[in-house]
């Protein structure tokens, strides 16, 4: 049952992200739904199958992105590991460790895909893509942690009462 609510909210998540929040800029920045709802998961206390749906998610973006399949699977196995370490050693608060993980998720994910584009020949040079995409990008994936944290814990506990781990 939660393999399907994962993978539903997954579908959900991206066709929000490619029809409306891809669409909702900020200078040419975009928040990544899809990466708030990984972190989201890895979160999770009663979910151990992150790293199943890390790499699943990862190949899915990959193969629909312009990236390079491993872009996508390097970024969210960064951000997986990241709210695993926090979840199981640092912090007991979900919602501290969702906006760490968004804060350092995304920073990570634009430097590697602007190191990317400048190996690739773009002409995008360091402070434009800082400025003009990371940081804008950043501020809208903070302003959409909120929502997408409540959103996926309801769903945890929803699929998964206390005392079941799946």
């Amino acid at each position: 049952m939660t393999h399907l609510v994962v993978g539903l909210g997954f579908l959900v998540s991206l066709m929000l992200q490619m029809g409306v929040v891809s669409r909702l800029t900020l200078l040419s920045g975009a928040a990544d739904l899809i990466l708030l709802f990984v972190a989201a998961w890895a979160i999770q206390d009663r979910f151990r199958y992150a790293w199943l749906w890390t790499i699943i998610i990862g190949i899915i973006i990959g193969q629909i992105s312009a990236m390079p399949i491993l872009m996508p699977l390097l970024t969210y196995g960064i951000v997986t590991t990241l709210a695993t370490l926090l979840k199981s050693r640092v912090w007991q608060s979900p919602v501290l460790a969702m906006f760490f993980v968004t804060f350092f998720g995304t920073l990570i994910q634009h430097i590697l895909y602007i190191l990317w584009l400048q190996l690739s020949g773009v002409s995008l040079s360091w402070s434009e893509g800082l400025n003009f995409i990371a940081l804008p990008s950043l501020l809208l994936n903070m302003m959409l942690v909120l929502p997408v944290h409540a959103f996926v814990q309801d769903l945890a506990i929803r699929v998964n009462p206390t005392g079941l781990e799946v």
